[in-house]
């Protein structure tokens, strides 16, 4: 299996790109890793509010999911797990035999109703609110943390 992290814009922050990175190595221990950013909406599409925004988005969203992604949706409505939850969730994803397991992050708008149908499956970080890049590392770093439980390893930070 294949995990991608598929986002909209880019970590501009120095300390979370610096971050996420690490977390893609380690993980890459384990799986094959890839992160795709698409742009975020432009002047053009924000002078339009956030629904031209929304759908530009999602647009670049679909573009950038490969057709045999199992697609999981980063929304606060979705599924809340505990690590180990979790863990045991990616499990059955791998004995399912998942090709490629792309989880999307949208942008300061969320993702559009159009990718949030393509989702197979969708994933709440929690209930709190937190900004995208953020979100991107969390994600990378519970990633990291259920493949190591997977393996009964002890986690490294």
């Amino acid at each position: 299996m294949k995990i991608a992290i598929v986002a909209v814009g880019r970590i501009r922050e120095p300390y979370l790109r610096a971050a996420v990175d690490d977390y893609l190595t380690r993980i890459q221990h384990y799986l094959p890793v890839e992160e795709i950013e698409v742009q975020a909406g432009s002047k053009e599409e924000k002078n339009g509010r956030g629904s031209q925004t929304l759908v530009a988005e999602g647009e670049r969203l679909q573009k950038a999911l490969a057709r045999e992604s199992f697609v999981v949706c980063l929304d606060r409505s979705g599924k809340e797990f505990s690590s180990e939850e979790f863990s045991v969730w990616l499990q059955a994803r791998m004995r399912e035999s998942v090709l490629r397991l792309a989880f999307v992050l949208g942008g300061a708008w969320g993702l559009s109703p159009v990718v949030l149908a393509r989702s197979q499956f969708t994933l709440s970080l929690s209930q709190l609110t937190f900004p995208h890049e953020l979100s991107r590392l969390i994600l990378a770093e519970q990633l990291y943390r259920a493949l190591t439980l997977w393996k009964g390893e002890k986690y490294h930070k």
